[in-house]
């Protein structure tokens, strides 16, 4: 009836009302038609990266592995194939893993495989954040904030360098559950009373935020922005004397969120969650919070005066202090070291560019519609000023749903804050700041429907609008489409230099054995796209051996060597084009200063025509000559030649000439082992130094700038004859030479690199092909210090054979970790077993290449670095000096009897008190306490018997 009575109305008035009608079926029917346009259109950009064979991001070759380990293990253990011998227990976000072994079940229904699945799910996460965007928008908003808050995802390229084809993050699922989660929350929160759309909306909420915890180690923002919203709601309701919105607003939000964490608490004893530490910190602040709003809904009858706005704030001003009084006595300094690992807070940190502070030519960069027009930001922060207005007027209004605006406000500052806080939390900023661009062009279409015009104005209004912003997704769609295009034409993450030298690896090695680079190419090794084998550090673990690494490639000689086979490594992997990341490896390895890092490159590429050869009173002299100035570097070694000529060192650089281009290295990293093995110069800085260096790491592969190197602990390096009472030497690493047949009095050079030769024992064999036909003991009990070697006389009788070895035996590490450890029957970090003073039954699986008798250590070693101008990291003279010491061996059990493969090992096993505490002590005496870093210490099973060492054959 009343119906009835408007129509009549109207039609005595004249007004249509066929043309509202159709408007709100559009708005009905027709906003979300055009969304789900949007998805696909967003989702297509996004799989446009599909076709590539692998993936574009580093990372996500890993996440790849633990995905196919959620497949048959839903939840991933332990993985092997990083940081050998131990191998690591998986950690962090592991419920990202489930979610897409999930995924890839329901797909593969369509026929895709586990590598199609596994590229579908970022753009399926893609087009799904658009859709939630839009109904979040919707519910925070209106219909057109929503909408234009997905035309803007669909193209941004903020969301898109996280969701594409190839890029498996965590973060992407993150946003999308997140969102969803919200979008539910405030579906629970607009029900006044209880009905089914309640019911669902609350279920919902508390799945949803149970994934988005579960899907990425960075899920502390989501928890952390509910929190705050729900800190400041109650806090703003009180002051403004809105007891009824409070009472229904803590009833409502409060049993959910509660639920929210200790659900996601329980399932973090399963692995599925992996923020149970900051879990316990939200149910701290939680906690804290209930008892402020308890006092602020019965302070009153207590005797605290709530009588005006004043009193209020007073109330809650001196509770709040108190209460960050309290917590920072409970945590004292980790208070403000929740987000640290997001900042340049350690050396390792200061070179990540990902951490690197985001300044505004980043922000244009990635929230522009095409080019750096910064369009998008500016319109979130157009959109920030509307809800801020809207809330101060709902305040004002007494009106109950003010909430909606203080979650904006929140999520868009929290945003603001970690995009400010580094480069890497762009992606994560995008959703507060697509979903502000939304509401500030929804803004201008709700103002033409208050308008107090005719229909036909306000239509022709919209239209204008319409016309004015649709542009904005049209041209970014059409940007974002070749951006994707270009990304899945280009080389990829892995050139293909690299792909030939990984799939050599592959077919040329051990399964068991392990290889090592530059830490960004540690995923790469350990893929089962690509080598298969174990990497000594990667993008994710062994943080500490990324300083040993860098150690190693920025120095030569002594001062570089360092126990790579405590890492048992087998191969390392050298690439030319690491001169681009040579500062950052040598400041991390304690060659230059952050002084240095900041401003001085270590390597410059010189075009041919700069290098200008002269004589000067009868000696060459080379300039590098750029037409405006010339200078003489400190050296130049010109391998085309095979010259070497001084220079008067204008410049800090050492000139490396080779065909057709030259290369400066800056004086303090020119003739590193990096330099020799990247560009493989056998230029010695020291008498023998590049004999030994290739002698210890033999070249076996070489594919463009790619060079594989065979590491060998113990090598000969030179070989000298006692031939009419001298000494001549007649083998050289690089000159090569043969046996002398015959009695010989021979004198071997070994080269132990960075372990000292204990106890060993000295053989030689000679064969015809495969046939042994000399084996003689030429020496017992050999003791060598790796850092002052000596050589070591032999006399014998050498034969007429086809092949000859020495070989040097002594204790050795031997077989791999190849599965997950435990202590008493829980599972434990393979890379530290036991604690100090703790003891247990260690259960393993240890894999072997050959039938042995091999005793069972706990090896406690410690990673750390000197710092002898100070600890401060952003002094100019800041450097440091790495540091890897194998403290002691702690003996398990011996006389254990190993077969090829898999070895299950179940024995009881105890740490000594006081181990690493007693040994640090010695290096504060030794440097001084205010110049030791400890980086990390470890307790690791390893596997020792006598081993025999090839050091020569030939």
């Amino acid at each position: 009836m009343v119906k009835t009575k408007i129509k009549e109305k109207r039609k005595k008035k004249g007004e249509k009302t066929s043309l509202p009608e159709y408007y709100r079926k559009f708005k009905a029917y027709g906003l979300p038609l055009i969304v789900l346009i949007l998805a696909y259109a967003g989702f297509r950009i996004r799989n446009i990266t599909s076709n590539y064979k692998t993936f574009l991001d580093p990372d996500t070759f890993f996440h790849y592995e633990m995905y196919r380990q959620a497949i048959t293990e839903w939840i991933p253990r332990y993985f092997a194939y990083a940081d050998p011998p131990a191998g690591i227990k998986a950690g962090g976000y592991l419920g990202l893993y489930t979610i897409q072994a999930v995924f890839y079940k329901i797909v593969s229904v369509f026929g895709y495989d586990q590598l199609g699945a596994f590229k579908l799910w970022p753009p399926f996460v893609g087009a799904m954040t658009i859709i939630g965007v839009y109904l979040l928008g919707k519910k925070l908003h209106s219909n057109w904030a929503g909408l234009w808050a997905a035309a803007f995802m669909m193209f941004s390229y903020a969301n898109f360098s996280k969701t594409y084809s190839g890029n498996n993050r965590g973060e992407g699922p993150f946003m999308m559950f997140f969102i969803f989660a919200v979008f539910f929350l405030l579906v629970y929160l607009d029900e006044r009373e209880w009905n089914w759309k309640k019911a669902l909306g609350g279920v919902m909420f508390l799945v949803t935020s149970v994934l988005y915890m579960a899907a990425w180690t960075g899920s502390t923002f989501g928890v952390s922005i509910l929190l705050l919203f729900a800190g400041i709601t109650v806090v703003v309701l009180f002051i403004f004397g809105m007891v009824d919105a409070l009472r229904l607003f803590v009833r409502d939000f409060f049993p959910l969120y509660g639920l929210s964490l200790l659900t996601g608490m329980a399932l973090s004893y399963t692995g599925f969650v992996g923020i149970r530490w900051f879990l316990i910190f939200a149910l701290e602040g939680f906690i804290a919070l209930s008892a402020l709003t308890v006092i602020m809904l019965y302070g009153e009858r207590a005797g605290l005066n709530y009588s005006d706005k004043k009193h209020r704030f007073g109330v809650v001003a001196g509770i709040a202090i108190f209460a960050a009084l309290a917590f920072y006595g409970y945590f004292g300094k980790d208070l403000f070291k929740f987000l640290g690992a997001a900042t340049q807070s350690n050396p390792l940190y200061q070179t990540v560019a990902e951490l690197a502070k985001t300044d505004w030519n980043t922000i244009t960069t990635y929230y522009s519609v095409k080019t750096k027009d910064a369009i998008i930001f500016i319109l979130s922060a157009v959109g920030f000023l509307i809800v801020a207005a809207r809330f101060v007027r709902k305040l004002t209004k007494n009106d109950l749903t003010g909430h909606k605006e203080i979650f904006l406000v929140t999520y868009y500052l929290g945003s603001l804050y970690l995009l400010l806080l580094a480069v890497r939390f762009v992606f994560q900023a995008s959703g507060a700041i697509l979903l502000l661009a939304g509401v500030a062009v929804g803004e201008a279409f709700l103002f033409v429907e208050n308008m107090k015009e005719s229909v036909t104005t306000k239509a022709l209004y919209a239209l204008l609008l319409m016309l004015l912003f649709l542009p904005l997704p049209l041209i970014g769609a059409q940007y974002m489409e070749s951006v994707a295009t270009n990304y899945a034409k280009s080389q990829g993450s892995v050139p293909a230099e690299w792909v030939n030298s990984l799939n050599w690896l592959k077919e040329n090695s051990n399964p068991l054995d392990s290889a090592t680079s530059w830490w960004d190419y540690g995923y790469w090794i350990e893929s089962s796209l690509l080598s298969h084998r174990r990497s000594a550090t990667d993008g994710g673990h062994a943080y500490d051996r990324r300083y040993i690494v860098a150690d190693f490639f920025s120095h030569y000689g002594n001062e570089s060597e360092q126990d790579f086979e405590a890492w048992e490594l087998n191969y390392l992997i050298v690439w030319q084009q690491d001169i681009y990341k040579f500062n950052a490896i040598s400041y991390l390895g304690g060659a230059i200063t952050y002084g240095e890092y900041k401003s001085n490159p270590m390597f410059q590429v010189i075009p041919a025509q700069y290098i200008q050869y002269s004589n000067e009173s009868g000696r060459a002299v080379v300039y590098i000559n750029t037409g405006k100035y010339a200078y003489q570097p400190v050296l130049t070694i010109d391998l085309t030649k095979g010259q070497v000529i001084q220079g008067r060192g204008d410049i800090p650089y050492v000139l490396y000439v080779f065909q057709g281009y030259g290369l400066l290295a800056y004086r303090k990293i020119a003739f590193s082992n990096f330099v020799r093995l990247a560009f493989q110069i056998p230029f010695s800085f020291e008498p023998w130094d590049a004999q030994m260096l290739f002698a210890n790491f033999k070249p076996v592969h070489r594919d463009g700038g790619v060079s594989t190197y065979e590491f060998r602990p113990f090598a000969v390096y030179r070989i000298d004859k006692f031939e009419n009472g001298t000494w001549k030497a007649f083998y050289s690493t690089l000159g090569g030479g043969k046996l002398p047949l015959g009695e010989q009095k021979l004198r071997l050079w070994i080269s132990a690199f960075g372990r000292d030769v204990k106890d060993a024992t000295l053989i030689f064999e000679a064969y015809n092909g495969s046939v042994l036909v000399k084996r003689e003991i030429l020496a017992e009990g050999i003791n060598m210090n790796h850092l002052n070697e000596t050589p070591i006389e032999v006399s014998l009788t050498i034969p007429n054979a086809t092949k000859y070895r020495f070989l040097l035996i002594q204790d050795g590490p031997v077989g791999v970790l190849n599965g997950p450890v435990y202590v008493n029957g829980k599972l434990v970090n393979p890379s530290y077993v036991l604690k100090e003073g703790e003891s247990g039954e260690l259960k393993l699986t240890a894999a072997f290449r050959e039938e042995r008798t091999v005793g069972l250590y706990l090896r406690a070693s410690v990673v750390y670095y000197i710092a002898p101008n100070g600890k401060d990291i952003y002094q100019e003279k800041f450097y440091l000096e790495p540091h890897q010491d194998i403290v002691t061996y702690v003996p398990v059990k011996s006389d254990i009897s190993v077969v090829p493969g898999d070895n299950e090992i179940t024995v009881q096993a105890s740490m000594p008190e006081g181990v690493f505490d007693a040994y640090i002590q010695k290096l504060y005496q030794k440097y001084g306490e205010d110049k030791v870093v400890i980086v990390r210490k470890r307790v690791e099973p390893v596997f020792i018997t006598k081993k025999e060492y090839v050091v020569w054959e030939g």
